[in-house]
């Protein structure tokens, strides 16, 4: 046996990871190392908690009605930072998100590689699904610890459920108002004041005395049906599954899906640093030259 063989057979050849869970693993960096997306897409989810659960925690044992459930003050506003929570990771964080990057051009770059547009848009879902897990999870031990919580074992599967249709509602239709932004500096604020009263006006945290006619508008939101599922399945009493706010949030998912793959870019027209389309950059240029024949 010759010394290359025999060192062939000592030292395998190891596997190179796919291009997926390289595209994962670069979102997950890139997400965690930014501390300004931390601090309001992870750590405002926490604080929010902490100030509502503080405040109410002398009456944590309290039996609210809200609806056909009786439910603890304590579950109410655990359920309430659930929705919460979930909305500014799987909505906010990706219509900002994509917001961004189609302005800088990033989805730009990506096409012009080999990878496949499905890897670089699964790579970010998976990313924005770990985040979330991740927010719930330390959500769930504040309140379980803390706060009061107490979870019925026999619902937890349901919440489970209700969790995960509220983040495939949420993703495509993050995904479907980041086409709103006209460039990056606008993504904040416009998402913002999207999410923010829908995210208040959904009910998880207190109960707002609204007319009838605003009632029924915010009962057709996606907030409100992912509250009253997340409550459901937290109640002390009541029915655990709402099949209406089941169809309502399958609805928004469909109508956030269509959008989302019927208008979405991978570039955007205001690009930074030359990264226009080339409609634009032929305009441009006519002018230039418009001007020049203008001059001379």
């Amino acid at each position: 046996m010759s010394t290359t063989e025999a060192g062939a057979r000592r030292s395998p050849r190891t596997r190179r990871p796919s291009s997926f869970l390289l595209h994962v693993d670069g979102e997950l960096k890139e997400f965690w190392r930014s501390p300004i997306t931390l601090a309001f897409i992870v750590a405002m989810p926490v604080m929010f908690y902490v100030g509502f659960g503080l405040a109410f925690r002398s009456q944590a044992d309290e039996i609210r009605l809200v609806g056909e459930h009786e439910i603890t003050q304590a579950n109410l506003s655990f359920g309430g930072i659930l929705g919460f929570a979930l909305m500014s990771v799987a909505f906010a964080n990706v219509a900002i998100g994509l917001a961004i990057r189609r302005h800088h051009g990033l989805f730009k770059r990506f096409r012009t590689t080999p990878v496949s547009p499905a890897t670089v848009m699964g790579a970010y879902l998976v990313n924005t699904l770990l985040t979330a897990v991740i927010v719930l999870g330390v959500v769930t031990a504040i309140g379980l610890l803390g706060m009061g919580v107490t979870i019925d074992p026999a619902r937890i599967p349901q919440l489970l459920v209700a969790l995960m249709l509220g983040f495939v509602c949420m993703a495509p239709l993050g995904a479907a108002v980041s086409l709103l932004p006209p460039n990056a500096d606008a993504a904040v604020p416009m998402v913002n004041g999207i999410f923010f009263p829908a995210a208040f006006l959904a009910g998880g945290f207190v109960i707002l005395p609204l007319g009838d006619a605003v009632s029924a508008v915010v009962d057709l939101l996606p907030g409100r049906p992912l509250t009253v599922l997340i409550q459901g399945s937290l109640s002390e009493a009541g029915p655990v599954w709402d099949w209406p706010s089941v169809w309502l949030l399958s609805a928004w998912s469909l109508v956030g899906t269509v959008v989302a793959l019927r208008w979405f870019r991978w570039a955007s027209e205001r690009e930074p640093r030359g990264f226009g389309s080339a409609k634009r950059r032929a305009k441009t240029s006519e002018r230039e030259d418009e001007g020049t024949e203008a001059k001379g």
